[in-house]
């Protein structure tokens, strides 16, 4: 295991140390394989790594920052899994940095944990066919706020789309090595916040978001998943203007906000495995 420090960096819009390594992500040229697997957990990231990945190919950086980077072959094929922690910044982060590290085309599948926005028992999978970004918005609770009119407390974004080949092949690949798991496919909710943004009731706080799950549902029918990360991936992967990168997400579904439920742990560390293998799986099969 590498634990990178990032030496001088001179340029103050893109900080990048004289040896090529980015701020953050703490690696340099081809640091990153193009075949990207990100988890928000540490620990899940370590255990993929540890199951999953050729022997005698796993190389591990770690950044002070809270990125860990493991790359190796996985059937041969090079690969990185990366724990990036939580938050839309965070893989804001990834992409950007990891988009100027990476050699040519690059495929990012997010394996991570969400919210059920339906009638689907906790422990299935979902996979995320377009996302939108739902944004608490401070302005609805300042004092000027009255004066401006109607300004709501949350913004709901349009939808962006992920890649339609990748999510196929993962879509696939799930009901392949997981047979026994419900999967669904559906519109993804990201939001800034786990608890106000996505209309989870805290008395120590004013979030005036007690109808935001059903203003949710409203305006998109197939939204089915809440979480924090996949809309900044789906939406930097479509702007990513001079090497093209492809996007998809899935997520083990661990809470149901319908019926109040919470998915075990020992149930969690299986899907966890075994979803991991079918995001390698689709990754590895993807044209670039």
């Amino acid at each position: 295991m590498t634990n990178t420090k990032v030496g001088n960096a001179t340029n103050a819009n893109f900080p990048v140390d004289d040896d090529g390594v980015v701020y953050h992500l703490g690696v340099a040229r081809d640091g990153l394989a193009p075949r990207v697997l990100t988890v928000g957990d540490y620990g899940r990231a370590e255990k993929l790594r540890d199951k999953l990945l050729d022997a005698n190919t796993k190389v591990t950086t770690t950044q002070h920052r809270g990125f860990h980077i493991h790359t190796g072959t996985y059937k041969g094929v090079r690969v990185s899994i990366v724990s990036i922690g939580m938050g839309t910044p965070m893989m804001d982060f990834l992409v950007r940095e990891g988009r100027f590290v990476g050699v040519g085309p690059m495929a990012i599948v997010r394996y991570g944990t969400c919210g059920s926005l339906r009638d689907v028992p906790v422990g299935s999978l979902a996979i995320a066919k377009d996302c939108v970004l739902i944004r608490r918005n401070p302005d609805h609770w300042h004092p000027a706020a009255a004066a401006a009119g109607d300004v709501k407390p949350y913004d709901i974004s349009l939808p962006w789309e992920g890649d339609s080949e990748l999510i196929s092949k993962l879509t696939d690949a799930f009901k392949t090595e997981i047979p026994d798991r419900k999967v669904i496919v559906g519109t993804n909710a990201t939001a800034d916040s786990f608890y106000s943004s996505q209309g989870r009731q805290d008395s120590n706080f004013d979030d005036h978001n007690q109808d935001l799950i059903d203003q949710i549902l409203k305006r998109y029918p197939e939204a089915s998943t809440l979480e924090m990360e996949s809309f900044q991936l789906y939406h930097m992967a479509a702007r990513s203007i001079a090497v093209p990168i492809k996007a998809a997400a899935a997520t083990i579904i661990l809470a149901n906000r319908i019926d109040n439920t919470f998915l075990d742990n020992d149930t969690k560390v299986k899907l966890e495995v075994e979803g991991g293998r079918a995001c390698l799986e689709a990754l590895i099969k993807i044209d670039l």
